[in-house]
């Protein structure tokens, strides 16, 4: 009979069984957090075990009897949502988000559901007005989600911790375009006015290409058509930006190596159409992130769970489909301020 059963049945199956036992390691850890916790007012921790005041036994079994919490009167909520970037998904990754968020969900003992924000802003301002809980944002955009929505970054995917990406710019194979050179007059496109790899670090390396030859160029002059190129605009996103310039629809565009390796690994655009004129340093990687005014116990849970969760099946069809990632890893805040020292290059705060 187990035979019969559907890949999905197992994987229920299997999610069933690493809930229960994430829950019962988390019910462990609180029931020795209670027990070794102290208290300014109280000495009953202080004493052997068998020496706690009579008195506080009718407490502690008033506290065992106490009705349970919903996750509405604990929390405040009682649905938990996930805000993505906008861009396209493999089924794949659609699927293993779904069976991932279905987990997630047995754990909080609330549905987790998961939108995809218009634009990065969009994305920020969920999590700012409190639609969206948690975020995967770029780096640019989550600096900006620190101080607007108080976001706290807690993991990115990684397969051994490492992490980051980069920003490339690229044109298609036909065109005579070779070098940074080339691209004056041109037709271009970035990504969105908050996309780091698609807009913020590719006008960055321009300027500083540009600044011996061009030394009055601004960040400005390369957004504003007829100053730098002959027209620019922004896709939306970066598949976008890939398909654009596959399709010819633009004449050169910035997006991530990483969005670029899964459009071609997925058949969205051949690898022998694009040529690569560009490639930044390393940028920090687009990190998952959490609103910081939730509740701590809400945080801890979620925050564990991600990092956790290591079910090889499921890593291993989201390692093919997506960008090799093979894990949630830890992430710190102090890792984007890189992102931060544009930003205030470019005086693009609020």
């Amino acid at each position: 009979m187990a035979d019969r059963l559907s890949w999905k049945e197992k994987k229920m199956m299997k999610v069933k069984k690493c809930v229960a036992l994430i829950l019962s390691v988390l019910s462990i850890a609180a029931m020795l957090s209670g027990c070794t916790s102290t208290s300014p007012q109280s000495n009953v921790t202080n004493l052997p075990s068998t020496q706690v005041p009579l008195a506080a036994a009718p407490n502690l079994a008033a506290a065992s009897q106490a009705p349970a919490l919903s996750p509405k009167e604990r929390w405040g909520i009682d649905e938990f949502v996930i805000v993505l970037l906008p861009g396209e998904d493999s089924p794949e990754t659609a699927y293993t988000r779904n069976l991932f968020d279905t987990a997630l969900g047995e754990v909080l003992g609330i549905p987790v559901k998961e939108y995809h924000g218009n634009n990065y802003s969009a994305c920020v301002e969920a999590m700012r007005t409190g639609h969206a809980h948690a975020a995967s944002l770029g780096p640019f955009a989550y600096v900006h989600a620190v101080e607007r929505a108080g976001a706290e970054c807690f993991a990115v995917t990684s397969v051994d911790g490492s992490h980051g990406y980069y920003s490339q710019i690229i044109t298609h194979v036909d065109s005579d375009i070779y070098t940074l050179d080339d691209l004056k007059g041109r037709v271009f496109g970035f990504v969105d006015p908050e996309s780091t790899s698609g807009n913020i670090v590719p006008s960055n390396e321009l300027l500083n290409y540009f600044e011996k030859t061009i030394p009055d160029i601004t960040f400005n002059d390369l957004h504003i058509n007829g100053r730098f190129f002959e027209s620019v605009m922004f896709t939306g996103n970066h598949a976008n930006s890939c398909q654009g310039v596959f399709r010819k629809d633009v004449e050169a565009a910035a997006v991530s190596s990483s969005t670029l390796a899964s459009q071609i690994r997925n058949g969205h655009v051949e690898e022998d159409k694009i040529r690569i004129i560009h490639t930044s340093p390393l940028i920090p990687a687009s990190p998952l992130s959490i609103k910081g005014d939730l509740p701590q116990d809400l945080k801890d849970l979620v925050i564990s769970f991600f990092l956790e969760w290591g079910d090889e099946e499921f890593w291993s069809i989201r390692a093919a489909s997506s960008q090799g990632a093979s894990r949630y890893w830890p992430v710190y805040d102090h890792e984007y301020d890189y992102v931060r020292e544009l930003r205030d290059k470019f005086d693009l705060t609020d």
